[in-house]
């Protein structure tokens, strides 16, 4: 069994080999909402033990993963905005990529600001 994350849901996918065909075939079992990983009664009754212990497993690597990804991205921001801000002084006003850009990085340091100011963050 493997997982893809597919839009907004994890598609849960059961691979069977095909004499016939000499090769494996997938087959699609059900879907879960990406917001909430909970199996379904319905779905878990269509799993072995091993296939719900192994989406389980995904689930929790996942979960961390984005926490990491996360931790991460907090930890280099500064790092990153330094990086582009050269980038930004190279390119000045010739490239069009680079209003839409300092638009987009405005607009999410807006968020990003008020997010520090709620947590006690900022003096």
């Amino acid at each position: 069994m493997h997982f893809r994350i597919r839009k907004n849901v994890i598609q849960l996918i059961r691979v069977t080999y095909d004499k016939s065909k000499k090769k494996g075939s997938n087959a699609i079992i059900g879907t879960v909402p990406l917001a909430e990983t909970t199996l379904s009664e319905d779905l878990q009754k269509l799993l072995s033990q091993d296939e719900i212990a192994a989406y389980e497993s995904w689930v929790r690597k996942h979960n961390r993963l984005d926490i990491l990804r996360a931790e991460f991205a907090a930890l280099t921001l500064a790092e990153n905005l330094a990086t582009a801000e050269k980038w930004f002084e190279r390119e000045g006003n010739s490239n069009p990529i680079a209003k839409t850009t300092a638009t987009e990085i405005v607009q999410q340091w807006h968020s990003m600001r008020k997010i520090f100011v709620k947590m006690g963050l900022l003096d």
